[in-house]
């Protein structure tokens, strides 16, 4: 970094990537954790440590306002992220209250400018990543709502007082990489801090036509626009296989090979989903999704959660590297 460069606060975006505050690009590699919803680790202090070892440099911790046993606990929250920066991990949090759903997603924002929301996220902010909204949105968001909601969401959380990156899933449950193509450019201008990351999730389907001829051209098309993009959820099955059929099956099968080449070729960052245990209860969410049967590294399970932690040429072992500042702590 210049010497005349004004020190950073927080990760920020330049062209296409991350960087964190010493000016290190930073190539997100990591995996998605359903902490809110695991009674037995509430905490993560059974599964960072585990994590890490397979060298992932991140970590996206699945929160809401709300779950089946009521609101949840701000002090969960803090030792989550605390105990990821204890093991090295960048914390991404986000909020899970909105999947599907656009109309609720002001209620998030209400949630993130909070006064003791606000004061959390100052207290970490060197090291933290906010998502703001999981998979907000159906197949009917278009672009100009997409614009006009995230505006008005970036606007207050900044007006808040958070600088940290802000993350933005794409609509239709996070999969529709179009409307970021076509809305990134200029929610990036909305944003007085220029700090925003946009995220696919690559739930397309092979038996839907999204080979690795596809999975290509739509990456590279994104690419092509050089706005920051990462890929915040992806497995090996999931996809909407159409009416009566299993997105657990072959017909919900993703190219997930052609997936971790290609972000590397780009070098765009990448969450895998989910660390486990937790899948299976309903259709998408499939027990293969399960990286490990009881969150320990040592039983991560053979096949694709093998692949993607370790054994893939493109894997987090392979190609993460943790930044000097998670290490240093600055």
């Amino acid at each position: 970094m210049n010497r005349n460069t004004p020190q950073k606060t927080t990760f920020y975006i330049q062209g296409r990537n991350l960087y964190d505050q010493l000016g290190n690009k930073v190539i997100l590699r990591g995996v998605n954790k359903m902490s809110v919803w695991d009674g037995e680790d509430p905490t993560g202090s059974i599964s960072f440590p585990e994590i890490r070892k397979t060298g992932a440099n991140t970590v996206r911790i699945v929160w809401a306002i709300t779950t089946q046993q009521g609101t949840t606990d701000i002090n969960v929250l803090d030792q989550l992220i605390n105990n990821a920066i204890n093991n090295q991990l960048i914390p991404m949090i986000e909020l899970h209250d909105a999947t599907g759903e656009w109309n609720r997603l002001q209620t998030l924002v209400d949630y993130w400018v909070q006064p003791n929301v606000v004061n959390l996220i100052q207290k970490y902010q060197q090291y933290l990543l906010v998502n703001i909204a999981n998979e907000a949105g159906n197949d009917q968001v278009n672009e100009a709502q997409f614009i006009d909601g995230y505006t008005t969401a970036i606007q207050s959380m900044r007006t808040a007082g958070i600088r940290t990156p802000l993350v933005i899933d794409a609509p239709d449950w996070g999969k529709n990489l179009g409307i970021l193509d076509a809305t990134a450019s200029t929610l990036l201008k909305t944003d007085p801090d220029n700090n925003l990351l946009f995220s696919v999730h690559l739930y397309w389907g092979i038996s839907n036509g999204a080979d690795a001829n596809f999975v290509r051209s739509q990456l590279q098309k994104s690419v092509n626009l050089s706005y920051p993009l990462i890929v915040g959820e992806f497995s090996k099955f999931g996809a909407y296989a159409g009416e009566n059929k299993s997105g657990c099956s072959s017909d919900g099968e993703i190219d997930y090979k052609t997936i971790l080449e290609e972000c590397h070729k780009h070098e765009i960052g990448w969450y895998a989903w989910e660390w486990g245990p937790g899948n299976g209860y309903n259709d998408p969410l499939c027990a293969t999704m399960d990286m490990t049967p009881d969150r320990l590294f040592q039983n991560l399970k053979p096949g694709w959660a093998t692949e993607v932690a370790i054994s893939s040429p493109y894997s987090i072992k392979n190609t993460s590297v943790t930044p000097a500042m998670m290490t240093s702590r600055i």
